[in-house]
Parts: structure tokens; C-alpha cells; sequence
């Protein structure tokens, strides 16, 4: 299989690297040069509990160095460069391409019906936990199960062949029809959690630890929950403000992905998690108030990010 990873992160390495291994033909596309120079010269190293395994993989920055039409395309890449990354890729992707985002937020896969047809991309969520620690270098901190499907429910049986792949190649991975629910379910974790931690600079654990914190995640997925009931969205979780804390106890000590971009002066997924949330809501007609004010201050911490 012909694969080319969109977006060489922490997960999109990790995927990348298991695929290779796994004997396919692997490509990882992204904008980081000595990321990507680094697993050129060295190969890419995945530590498992400090124990480095090196796997030899092609890595480029520029799309155009990649020749082939590609059997699937990951697409991994932060969701607000969703759009003019696979502008850039256009070139990989034939009538049989499959394209799958296991990206966070709710909007992807919109994004992806402008460039290829609803017949070709998948969606998904992922449960492994992974961190750059260096050029070159991934931490894989948790495995997990990949859950992918289509968002209309019409699995097909070469889903089915692509999840054995998968499976082959070490990664757990289960199809299922209701996708959209589950991206919903991560929705919901993030809407609760990342903003949070964001503005208030904390790990997920210390959200907990007073009322006032508590309450406010309690109002922003409040919230969200009546956007997906209204929607007719099927949650995982009959209770999902405590499924949210029970994700922000078990990962106490992290620091969320939207914390991280904000201390390291990026954009913020804002707009794809508590703006999808937002925008959901003014579509079927529900109230968002917390989650409009939430957003509105990201968007001003992240300006004064990149003022510093």
C-alpha cells in the first residue's frame, strides 16, 4: 500500500512509522525541515518507555517530491491548515484514494469533501498519546484503539481490508458504523478541557481541583451536549460531563494540545472544537453563549502569544 502522511507530528510519526514497519510504502509530508532532515539522514525514532526503536522511512517537505498516486492519505496536520495542505497534495490523489483524518475538532471532513468525493475519505478518532521530544524523535507515551467509518454509515469492504492493514502493522483498529458520534464524544472532551487549560496555563488534572473550574467545564459541554442532542448525534456516553472529567482525572498531569500551541505562540484549534460548537449551534438553533466567550478569548490569548 502507498501511503502518504499529511501532517508528521507526534501521531502523524507514529502512524507513519508503525505503517512502515509494517512493509508499506510510507511517505511523511511535512513543513518542519530539520524534522524532516532529521529522519532522512538518521531514520525516524519512536522511544517506548525511554527504549528508542529507529525506522527508516521517506520524509519530505515538499509535496511535489512525491511522484506516486496514493493509495491512502493520512491526514494529521493541525485542522486549520487543513485546506491548503491538500492543495498542496492534490497530485497524490487518484479516483481510488482513500483519505482518513483522525484529526481533532469537528469540520474536517467538510473540508475534504471540497477536494475529493464523500466516497473516498474516512474519519475517526485515535486513543494513543504521543509527544515530540526532539527533530526526529517521537515519545509513543500510550497505545490506544484507532476507530474509523464513514460519516454516513456505508462502510465498504475495502474499509475492511485498510482496518486488517492497519491491524497488521500493530495498530488496533476497529470499523464502525456511527463515526460521527465517537468524533463527537473526543469533541465534547476537548471542548470541556482545552480551553481551560489554555487560558488559565494549568494541566487537566488541576481543573478539578476547584469549583469554579469544575462549573465551567460543566457549562461548556453542558452545552455542547444540547448541540449534539439537537443535531441527533448519537454520544457514546449517557453522562458525557462525567466522562469529561473522568478524561481530565486520568490525564491529570498532561498539558493539553491547545496549552501547548498557546505557550509555543501557535494558532489554536479553537475554531474546529468550542467555534464548531458555536457555529453547530446558530445551524439548529441552540444556545452557545459560554462557548462563543470561550472562543473569544482564546482568539485574544492567542494574539497576545504571538505579540510576546
Amino acid at each position: 500500500m502507498k501511503v502518504a502522511v499529511i501532517g508528521a507530528g507526534a501521531m502523524g510519526s507514529i502512524y507513519g512509522a508503525h505503517l512502515a514497519m509494517g512493509g508499506h510504502d510510507v511517505w511523511l509530508i511535512d513543513l518542519w525541515q530539520e524534522h524532516v532532515d532529521t529522519i532522512n539522514q538518521y531514520g525516524l525514532k519512536i522511544f517506548y518507555n525511554n527504549n528508542p526503536e529507529t525506522v527508516k522511512i521517506k520524509a519530505t517537505s515538499n509535496p511535489l517530491n512525491v511522484k506516486h498516486t496514493m493509495d491512502l492519505l493520512l491526514v494529521f496536520v493541525k485542522s486549520y491548515h487543513t485546506e491548503p495542505a491538500l492543495k498542496n497534495c492534490m497530485h497524490l490523489i487518484g479516483d481510488e484514494t482513500k483519505l482518513l483524518t483522525l484529526q481533532n475538532g469537528v469540520g474536517n471532513v467538510d473540508i475534504l469533501e471540497r477536494f475529493v468525493s464523500k466516497s473516498q475519505i474516512l474519519a475517526g478518532t485515535t486513543a494513543h498519546g504521543a509527544n515530540v521530544r526532539a527533530p526526529g524523535q517521537i515519545n509513543h507515551a500510550g497505545k490506544g484503539k484507532t476507530i474509523i467509518g464513514r460519516i454516513d454509515g456505508n462502510n465498504m469492504k475495502s474499509d475492511e481490508e485498510l482496518v486488517s492493514s492497519f491491524i497488521a502493522c500493530g495498530l488496533e483498529t476497529e470499523l464502525r458504523d456511527g463515526v460521527e458520534g465517537l468524533i463527537w464524544d473526543k469533541l465534547l472532551v476537548n471542548v470541556g478541557i482545552n480551553p481551560l487549560t489554555a487560558l488559565l496555563s494549568i494541566k487537566n488534572g488541576t481543573l478539578l481541583e476547584n469549583e469554579e473550574t469544575e462549573k465551567l467545564m460543566e457549562i461548556l459541554v453542558g452545552e455542547a451536549w444540547e448541540v449534539a442532542k439537537k443535531g441527533g448525534l448519537l454520544l457514546s456516553h449517557e453522562d458525557p460531563v462525567g466522562h469529561v472529567k473522568a478524561i481530565a482525572r486520568a490525564t491529570g498531569e498532561n498539558k493539553s494540545s491547545m496549552l501547548q500551541d498557546i505557550l509555543k505562540g501557535r494558532m489554536t484549534e479553537i475554531d474546529f472544537i468550542n467555534g464548531a460548537i458555536v457555529h453547530k449551534g446558530k445551524e439548529w438553533e441552540v444556545a452557545t453563549p459560554y462557548n462563543e466567550l470561550i472562543t473569544l478569548l482564546i482568539k485574544a490569548k492567542e494574539k497576545l502569544a504571538y505579540q510576546n
